[in-house]
């Protein structure tokens, strides 16, 4: 006589063999669409407005130049690092397309005019000294239109810039120095709080680029004394340097 098994009992162990294995399978397949779905959409749906090449950009600058152009006869000054300007600035720039974009800049300037020592000075008194500086503290902001061109990614890339600007004189000093005699080695004399120099005055330049070094150019367009002194020789009114952006 032959026995056989019971198939409801088959059926049976056969479901609690599967529904085992799919409770060992299911949350690992579960974990890997969480990652999977979180990665994709984060990727996929990340808009970045902010960077060299996005919608807007801003970086802070240090720029150094020496003052260049004729000077007045009267107001001759010694050239290259003698007289020259440091410049700190930071710089928000709006991309208007792929061509042009528009950027504004707060700055301080500390600039510094060295008087040669010559028969015919005029400024601030013709009385010759060992050396003889003027010195500018001045906060301003500018304007400037950027072209840009070649390719460049996200990037600051190839530009020209062309710049309108002001700023408001916060200080000024007349220093002179010179060696009196023996027994002392030097002697420096600081006026401050100058009242012939202009409080505010005016500016246009350009700046050529690549990413972060720059040439920059600009000139004076105000007279550099107040209408009380304006028989006064004018300083040079041109500042050729350098700028090197932090970002």
């Amino acid at each position: 006589m032959k026995i056989r098994s019971c198939p409801n009992r088959r059926d049976a162990w056969r479901g609690l063999a599967l529904a085992a294995l799919l409770a060992l399978l299911l949350p690992g397949a579960a974990r890997a669409q969480q990652v999977l779905v979180q990665a994709n959409v984060a990727d996929d749906t990340l808009k970045t407005t902010f960077g060299p090449n996005r919608r807007y950009f801003g970086h802070g600058y240090v720029g150094f130049g020496v003052v260049a152009g004729p000077a007045g006869a009267g107001a001759a000054v010694r050239y290259g690092a003698f007289s020259s300007e440091l410049r700190l600035g930071g710089r928000l720039k709006v991309r208007l397309n792929q061509t042009f974009a528009a950027h504004a800049d707060l700055t301080y300037t500390y600039q510094r005019y060295e008087l040669a020592q010559q028969s015919v000075k005029t400024i601030p008194n013709p009385v010759q000294h060992e050396r003889e500086a003027f010195g500018l503290h001045q906060a301003g902001a500018e304007v400037g239109l950027r072209l840009n061109y070649g390719r460049r990614g996200n990037a600051v890339g190839r530009y020209l810039d062309l710049l309108a600007g002001g700023s408001w004189l916060v200080a000024s000093s007349h220093t002179t120095s010179e060696t009196p005699g023996p027994g002392v080695a030097s002697r420096e004399t600081t006026e401050h709080g100058l009242a012939y120099f202009r409080r505010m005055s005016g500016s246009a330049g350009a700046r050529l680029g690549i990413d972060r070094y720059a040439l920059t150019v600009r000139y004076r367009l105000t007279p550099g004394f107040t209408a009380a002194y304006a028989s006064w020789p004018e300083l040079p009114r041109w500042v050729v340097g350098v700028e090197l952006g932090i970002f």
